[in-house]
């Protein structure tokens, strides 16, 4: 989750270009890709949502020209848009990229999980597997047997060579969100398949623009943005580039269905989409309310709960995405608005970090969680 657009140029710290998803040991399970983003705003389950013919909803389209030719380089039998993705690559097997992999194999997809970490990976299969019955059960996922999992998930630690009549229908990358890495693998992957493969990220703070210039066949690109815990937070942004077809986002928002969520087809670029956007406002309250000693964190949420029915406050959701991110994003918007505004809210957030409370990730943050591994359907 980032939400904060800025003029200045991104300077690429030193270290970022490792293709792992992972940043060091500790995060090998929990590593900076796409935080929570928390918009587990009750019980739904599987059998109340239109997954067959899920909302469709589009926004901006004055804005963006958006060709409605397929990529020029597919082949006329294979550019139907209604034929459906089968087969999708994810880089990075970090919190966010084990929750799509997990939905996607659930509702059929098959899946290539791919990251250097193996620890990473081992973590990934790990968790999946224990959420197949109890997300089941509570009409998260459509039963499925270990057995069919695994035959749909194959875990890599780098891209097997290209097989003739095997490439992917997308590539989507959910590796850290720093540019110049996004960026390399981006270009990397366009290169590799034909054009019939959509390229996508699952960045939650670039814009499309950031990339597109870099990848072969740009018309195939677009971001492919999911709201962790995926399962409950149903809702996926589809944010096109100024070169994305229609075919790409039709195709898109045929997978999200497919895989019960929601598609929000955005062709108006803004960083943060609809919700993150938002969600700045509430987190950035709360933080001051708590500087200005108004209301401490446990009395902030326990008044937005209440007020809103919600079940969870701002405190609870900055646990769920992670202090650090919350930090690396505040940091960003510092450089923007400024010290006196951001400066005291960090000031709340350090400490916290620094002893290694970095949310629920971790089993503590604001609030205590336990043992961050049992992470299961009815967590919040």
């Amino acid at each position: 989750m980032k939400w904060y657009s800025y003029s200045m140029r991104y300077r690429s710290r030193s270290g970022i270009d490792a293709v792992s998803s992972s940043t060091s040991t500790a995060d090998a399970e929990y590593e900076y890709d796409n935080p929570l983003d928390p918009t587990d705003l009750g019980s739904e389950r599987l059998e109340n949502r239109n997954i067959k013919t899920p909302t469709f909803v589009v926004i901006g389209l004055a804005r963006m020209p958006i060709s409605s030719a397929p990529p020029s380089q597919i082949n006329a039998q294979t550019s139907d848009a209604t034929t459906p993705i089968e087969f999708v690559v994810i880089v990075g097997a970090g919190w966010t990229g084990r929750q799509i992999a997990g939905q996607m194999i659930a509702h059929g997809v098959r899946v290539r999980l791919i990251d250097r970490s193996q620890p990473a990976l081992d973590a990934t299969k790990a968790w999946i597997e224990s959420q197949l019955q109890p997300f089941a059960e509570q009409g998260f996922w459509p039963p499925v047997s270990i057995e069919a999992a695994r035959s749909r998930l194959e875990f890599v630690t780098e891209n097997p060579n290209r097989e003739a009549g095997n490439d992917p229908g997308l590539v989507l990358e959910c590796v850290p969100e720093h540019v110049a890495l996004k960026r390399r693998l981006l270009r990397q992957y366009s290169e590799r398949y034909g054009s019939q493969t959509i390229i996508a990220s699952n960045s939650s703070y670039f814009v499309p623009s950031h990339f597109s210039k870099h990848i072969v066949a740009p018309e195939r690109f677009a971001h492919f943005h999911f709201h962790v815990p995926i399962w409950r937070a149903t809702l996926v942004d589809i944010a096109a580039g100024p070169e994305t077809s229609s075919w790409t986002l039709d195709r898109l928002s045929r997978l999200s269905q497919a895989i019960g969520q929601t598609p929000l087809v955005q062709t108006v670029e803004n960083s943060g989409y609809v919700f993150n956007w938002m969600l700045k406002s509430l987190l950035q309250s709360a933080l001051q309310l708590a500087d200005r000693r108004i209301a401490n964190p446990e009395q902030i949420d326990s008044a937005w709960k209440i007020a809103t029915g919600m079940p969870i406050g701002p405190f609870g959701i900055m646990d769920q995405i992670g202090l650090d991110i919350i930090h690396h994003t505040m940091s960003h918007a510092r450089m923007v608005e400024g010290e006196d505004i951001w400066g005291p809210l960090l000031e709340q957030i350090q400490p916290l970090i620094d002893q290694g409370r970095l949310g629920v990730k971790t089993g503590s943050g604001f609030f205590e969680y336990g043992d961050p591994s049992q992470w299961r359907a009815e967590s919040r």
